[in-house]
């Protein structure tokens, strides 16, 4: 993937203000090409459901509706996006740990499947789906193993103590597990056709990934000679290399204070095709060779096609840091102050080579709005200079919130075109859901 056109972003910037997000629908294109190219090269049925909570911004959504991508949903109101999008009913997947019992109706009556992920939903969907046609139903398997490691021992505990305890789905071998599918079992209205996993975000560690897949898929072959599986989907969460997750624990925070210098945690970066086709042989070792293969990329297709444009309201020199306070926080980049790393370019004019390390936070009255505190950037940035956060298209719209500030503007830039997609927030936005309406009378 070619870098942004760094000039070009300067002059929308300059035309819109900021912060505010492009969105390059260019490079939507080349990443739902780059997957469909490794899905291809399987001897196997395929299908891909765009999830729509990584980004449900419409002009995104049509246009992979329209390259013929699925839909996952968890939510009514995405459901009806999804459809507002173009996305075909038969192509979407209802999943989720919620489902109320109108969103259940709303999707059998369309013939949307349905993951179950409460046994509550199995009575629901049952009662829905009495006397009309039977209901496609998956169901959510949890491995229990971790996706992610790390140097620090500390972490390594958590992550495995975190995917013990995952409250998504049902733990594979587990008595729950098989009193649920007795339940889908006794009941004719329903048809389990699909087994879903979907394991952690930005998973970098594919040996880990396969491991836990494993799992999932022995437990998919073990359902055959009960129900018609006809799909096992592996949801999502492939990494994406435009952004760097901590995987630090306790034990970093205790080498860091006191003094000892904190290891070193290689960045892995996962090969998605490569992935894939370990996957493809993983499935064909279990009997699985007729199987549709589904997944669910959300950030692998958008994170590198939109971009966080913003500008510096002030540098700060005091006697135990550099900071640069910029105009966008955590209010429209939702990740700041996780330690989730984003690359900075700064934009506009030339900046000197010497650089120095920056602490980077937003606008807000807010301690965590905070970008980074060891960020290398020029040392002579001031008040005014632009800056460009790349990576912003995964959960950035969708989580964007109104604390404080309001929301960012969306530019849509196709080749040589360009339009404003999503417009910026105004404070009477911010109150239209106000009931009472009436105003005070102006003070003299």
């Amino acid at each position: 993937m070619t870098d942004w056109d760094h000039a070009r972003l300067a002059d929308v910037a300059r035309r819109h203000g900021t912060p505010v997000h492009v969105f390059d629908a260019q490079r939507l294109d080349d990443a739902v090409a780059r997957l469909h190219e490794a899905l291809g090269a399987l001897d196997r049925p395929t299908r891909v459901y765009y999830s729509v909570k990584t980004n449900y911004l419409p002009a995104l959504c049509r246009r992979l509706a329209r390259a013929g991508q699925g839909a996952d949903v968890v939510s009514g109101y995405e459901m009806e996006a999804a459809l507002a999008a173009g996305f075909p009913p038969a192509d979407m997947v209802f999943n989720g740990p919620m489902k109320t019992p109108d969103e259940l109706a709303r999707a059998h009556a369309l013939g949307i499947a349905v993951n179950i992920d409460a046994a509550e939903e199995v009575d629901a969907l049952a009662a829905i789906a009495d006397g009309a046609r039977p209901a496609a139903v998956g169901i959510r398997i949890s491995p229990g193993l971790p996706v992610s490691t790390s140097v620090d021992p500390s972490y390594r505990a958590q992550t495995a103590g975190a995917a013990r305890r995952n409250r998504f789905g049902w733990p594979a071998g587990s008595p729950q597990l098989a009193d649920l599918l007795d339940r889908i079992a006794a009941r004719p209205q329903l048809r389990l056709t699909a087994v879903h996993a979907h394991l952690s975000s930005q998973i970098v560690h594919d040996d880990l990934f396969g491991q836990a897949l494993d799992v999932v898929f022995a437990a998919a072959a073990g359902l055959r000679d009960r129900f018609d599986i006809q799909e096992v989907n592996i949801g999502g969460g492939f990494g994406v290399p435009g952004i760097v997750r901590p995987r630090t624990g306790p034990l970093s925070a205790l080498w860091a204070a006191s003094g000892g210098p904190v290891p070193a945690d290689p960045e892995p970066r996962l090969d998605l095709a490569a992935f894939l086709t370990t996957v493809d042989k993983q499935m064909r070792a279990h009997g699985l060779a007729d199987t549709t293969l589904g997944c669910e990329p959300g950030r692998w297709l958008v994170s590198d096609t939109m971009a966080l444009l913003t500008s510096v309201v002030t540098a700060k020199h005091l006697p135990d840091a550099r900071w640069l306070i910029l105009d966008a926080g955590n209010n429209v980049a939702p990740w700041s102050g996780t330690g989730e790393r984003h690359r900075l370019v700064p934009l506009g004019r030339v900046h000197t080579e010497r650089t120095s390390s920056w602490s980077v936070a937003g606008p807000l009255c807010y301690e965590n709005d905070i970008h980074g505190t060891d960020v290398d950037l020029p040392a002579d940035l001031r008040a005014g200079d632009l800056l460009c956060l790349h990576d912003t298209g995964a959960y950035s719209l969708g989580r964007s919130n109104n604390f404080i500030r309001t929301r960012a503007a969306v530019v849509e830039i196709d080749g040589d075109r360009e339009r404003l997609v999503w417009r910026r927030e105004s404070y009477a936005d911010v109150f239209r859901f106000a009931t009472d309406l009436e105003q005070a009378d102006p003070v003299p």
